[in-house]
């Protein structure tokens, strides 16, 4: 193993055993400083949805279940070997690592300081040093629509970091989460907060985590009688777009090993423990969602 190599290995170690010893760079520092609410408002929800992309996502699901057998079985030569094997279920334990140490849980969106936790969790995943930052862009928009499926055609296509081939995916998880977090709130003047988590699995074993949290100040105008105008939907929309490189040539046996004996969730896991639900009163809302 060269120098470099086992630089990686030894602020691995580090951040392995909480990651304060690891500091964080100018351009990293601003990237967790993107992270924030701007204005006030009603709400402060930090949910989330996770969505699988790329060639070998599907590959990288059904390992998942080896993976999921192998820690129930308590197997951890064979947890290490997946682990190696399998980068996007290593990704997902490194993601999920962080997450129980941030306080952030997707799945309960009201929880108190969720989103100071939310960005711990970025926090915690730039200091791991088999990340590359590969995007960090910022993007406004504003909408009047009387038509919310027009809205959120507009607001899926600003994720611009994935394929054509996976675009109406992309819609579909904005479609789900924002129904999930304005479920929660009132429909006119709300602060919604929500992050959309994009897992690309690469044939060539790499691994690319994008984040893009919208922040959206909605306002439903409604009206009534003879001769009235059509309802609108007046929407304020803030993207905060991050992509994070896992690069598979990089990760080590060794590295796998260390991880698979400290913390292990497989990728199919995170996916599913990191989508926040809708709530009963979903249903209820008079959205014209896709």
């Amino acid at each position: 193993m060269n120098n470099e190599g086992v630089n990686l290995e030894k602020k691995f170690d580090q951040w392995l055993d909480g990651g304060s010893s690891i500091s964080l760079d100018t351009k990293q520092t601003e990237i967790i400083s993107k992270f924030t609410v701007f204005g006030e408002g009603d709400s402060q929800i930090s949910g989330q949805n996770s969505t699988a992309t790329g060639p070998d996502a599907a590959k990288e699901s059904q390992q998942s279940k080896e993976v999921d057998s192998a820690k129930k079985e308590g197997d951890l030569d064979k947890l290490a070997k997946l682990l190696y094997e399998s980068k996007g279920n290593a990704v997902a334990s490194i993601l999920g690592l962080a997450q129980s140490r941030s306080g952030w849980n997707p799945l309960d969106p009201e929880k108190k300081n969720n989103f100071d936790g939310f960005r711990e969790f970025v926090s915690q995943i730039l200091r791991v040093p088999y990340f590359s930052i590969q995007q960090s862009e910022d993007s406004s928009v504003h909408y009047s629509e009387e038509n919310y499926d027009k809205l959120i055609d507009d607001v899926a296509g600003l994720y611009d970091s994935i394929t054509a081939a996976d675009k109406e995916q992309i819609k579909k998880s904005v479609v789900k989460l924002a129904k999930a977090c304005t479920s929660r709130v009132n429909t006119s003047n709300t602060d919604t907060l929500f992050v959309q988590n994009t897992m690309n699995a690469s044939e060539d074993g790499d691994i690319i985590v994008g984040l893009e949290q919208s922040y959206m100040l909605m306002e439903y105008d409604s009206h009534s009688g003879k001769g009235a105008p059509k309802d609108k939907y007046k929407t304020d929309i803030e993207v905060k777009v991050v992509e994070l490189l896992f690069k598979g040539s990089i990760w080590t046996p060794e590295a796998a090993r260390k991880l698979a004996a400290k913390f292990v969730k497989s990728w199919d896991d995170w996916l599913d423990d990191t989508s926040t639900p809708e709530t009963p009163d979903s249903g209820k809302i008079k959205f014209c969602f896709g």
